[in-house]
């Protein structure tokens, strides 16, 4: 299974931190199959719009090509290659996809295959080799044109170059092709739901399941539709369901977790993050989620935890990073708090204003020095823009900073006043400012005597 990571929102006292971001982690074979699932990009939760489910399992030749035509050495080594990621997957270690690579190279070099060519094809987009991918996948199509899965697999490979429009066209030659096709249907109703189009989505994701029952790609389609029209009693359900048929999927909790959360159900939501974590403690979403929660409940030790957590995985992620530093801020590690927002402002190129409105804060709040905090919320208001200022509080902490300053100039003023009114006195004690300055000039040794009449 591919691992994804959402774009979220990280709300904070005094504060909005937003990012978004992509990363991809271990997959794993979700068929006994000659290799795992190829990587794809995993749907953002329910409240973002969700990408297409995982492509199509990897085909075995078992069964599509007549092993025993082939020489008894060749049949060895088709074996061998199918054989590689199950006996990995028994052990619990984690796919060796160079190993895959050379088992399939080894196959080609003795007979050409189509569905060597794809296998093949798989084990180099797992490696990120994406143009040597696309090309074994085309070689595999044109050697065979029935093996329709490395055409969705090609329309993968659109969807990550962003040419969803070509993705969404190879999808539906697909659909058009191949009627007892579930993994194209899974795809487009994916991206029908991403473009909004419901009912769409739900027609091909309810096809796909007429042809495959237990495809838990488009059980998701349905749960995030169910989810979009608030049927969220029906979005359990199909979690609920789902979850069975693929209890290691971190996703699953993770979207029921979604659901509890929008029914206020914040201790359950926070449940069924854990769990996710709990299947694979690299799953960014429920990690990003349970950060969210713990900002939004004040509890910074937690929101620390977190935040250093996602960032082994994600670690130029500049919102987390200013999460990070909330956090610390509010634990008293100011100098640690103040280098987070550095590396924020650095990773976000200086365009995430709210790294300046948490600086200003830890200034004016935690420093007591009101001038550099000052030009903290004039920057982040000349980055967020007239509207988002003003919708903000750094207006008002901007009049208080102002009011502070006025406030301490007016004191120093007054003190200084004081002191001249203090050194006019201990003068005038002394014999007047006259008598001093003449002392001065007599090199201190006292008032000159007045001249003495003889009469």
């Amino acid at each position: 299974m591919i691992r994804w990571r959402r774009a979220f929102l990280v709300s904070v006292p005094l504060a909005l931190l937003a990012c978004a971001g992509a990363s991809s982690g271990p997959a794993r074979p979700s068929s006994p199959s000659a290799a795992a699932p190829s990587p794809a990009a995993r749907p953002s939760p329910l409240a973002g719009a969700p990408a297409a489910p995982s492509p199509a399992p990897p085909v075995s030749a078992v069964g599509v090509t007549s092993l025993e035509q082939l020489p008894p050495r060749t049949q060895r080594l088709f074996a061998e290659a199918v054989q590689a990621p199950k006996d990995l997957e028994r052990e619990k270690l984690p796919p060796d996809w160079a190993l895959v690579e050379r088992r399939w190279r080894a196959v080609l070099e003795a007979v050409d295959l189509a569905e060597a060519h794809y296998n093949l094809g798989v084990a180099l987009e797992a490696q990120g080799q994406l143009a040597e991918a696309r090309a074994e996948y085309e070689r595999a199509r044109s050697e065979k044109p029935g093996l329709r899965q490395a055409s969705v697999n090609l329309g993968v490979l659109d969807e990550k170059a962003g040419d969803l429009r070509g993705a969404q066209a190879t999808y539906a030659a697909v659909v058009h092709d191949f009627l007892d096709d579930a993994r194209a249907r899974e795809r487009l109703g994916a991206l029908y739901l991403n473009a909004g189009q419901l009912d769409l989505a739900a027609k091909l994701a309810r096809e796909a399941l007429l042809r495959d029952p237990r495809s838990v790609a488009a059980n998701k389609v349905l749960l995030r539709v169910a989810a979009q029209r608030n049927q969220l009693e029906l979005a359990k359900l199909i979690a609920l369901r789902t979850a069975k048929l693929d209890p290691a999927d971190p996703e699953l909790p993770f979207l029921q977790g979604e659901i509890l959360a929008r029914e206020k159900d914040e201790a359950g939501a926070e449940a069924a993050y854990k769990k996710a974590l709990d299947l694979y403690p690299r799953f960014v979403p429920a990690r990003s989620a349970l950060l969210r929660a713990a900002l939004a409940r004040g509890r910074f030790p937690l929101v620390a935890e977190h935040a250093k957590a996602l960032l082994e995985v994600t670690p130029a992620d500049p919102a987390v990073e200013l999460a990070l530093g909330i956090a610390l801020r509010h634990t008293g590690k100011t100098e640690e708090a103040l280098s987070a927002y550095g590396r924020a402002e650095q990773l976000s190129g200086d365009k995430l204003a709210e790294v300046h409105l948490a600086r200003g804060l830890l200034f004016m709040q935690v420093r007591n020095e009101c001038e550099p905090a000052l030009e903290e919320f004039r920057r982040y208001a000349q980055l967020a823009g007239p509207m988002a200022a003003t919708e903000s509080p750094v207006l008002k902490l901007e009049r208080e900073c102002e009011g502070i300053l006025d406030e301490n100039k007016k004191a120093l003023e007054a003190a200084r006043e004081m002191q001249r009114s203090a050194a006019e006195k201990r003068a005038a004690a002394s014999g007047g400012p006259e008598t001093t300055s003449a002392a001065a000039e007599n090199g201190g040794a006292g008032p000159t005597p007045a001249p003495v009449e003889v009469p």
